[in-house]
């Protein structure tokens, strides 16, 4: 029985051998690849931050250049024109606010616009009291 065994096993292969399938070699690991594409560089641009924005809402005293000097708005007292450009379509001149007034204290400035605004108050004049709102401007702060 064992001679049979092997016998049948044999011409299985001789048959196989014969029949040519035992030379073709089928790779399964292989996956097809589609036809040759370029690929399109991918530019990824970081989404702005917009920047952080508070309220203010204006007291009896307050100026512009007490406001930034505060703690948690600028702590600097001439970063006050970033106060004055950030409200411009509510401010005409900076040595008049009203109280109840909302001021939107912007962060978030580069060193670059401190620097100016810290610039544009060193040149601005000293105070003088005016009850009309100033036109032009003693200086161009935009």
């Amino acid at each position: 029985m064992k001679k049979f065994k092997t016998a049948v096993v044999l011409a299985g292969f001789a048959g196989l051998l014969a029949c040519g399938c035992a030379a073709k070699k089928i790779d399964t690991t292989d996956v097809p690849k589609s036809p040759e594409t370029t690929e399109a560089a991918v530019v990824v641009v970081p989404t702005p931050i917009p920047p952080e924005v508070q309220k203010y809402v204006v007291k009896k005293g307050d100026t512009l250049w007490a406001i930034s000097h505060q703690a948690g708005i600028y702590s600097n007292s001439f970063e006050w024109p970033l106060i004055f450009k950030a409200d411009r379509d509510q401010i005409q001149d900076p040595d008049q606010i009203n109280v109840g007034q909302v001021l939107l204290i912007q962060q978030g400035q580069t060193t670059d616009q401190v620097q100016h605004a810290i610039k544009l108050a060193s040149d601005t004049p000293k105070f003088v009291p005016h009850v009309e709102a100033r036109s032009p401007l003693p200086i161009d702060y935009f």
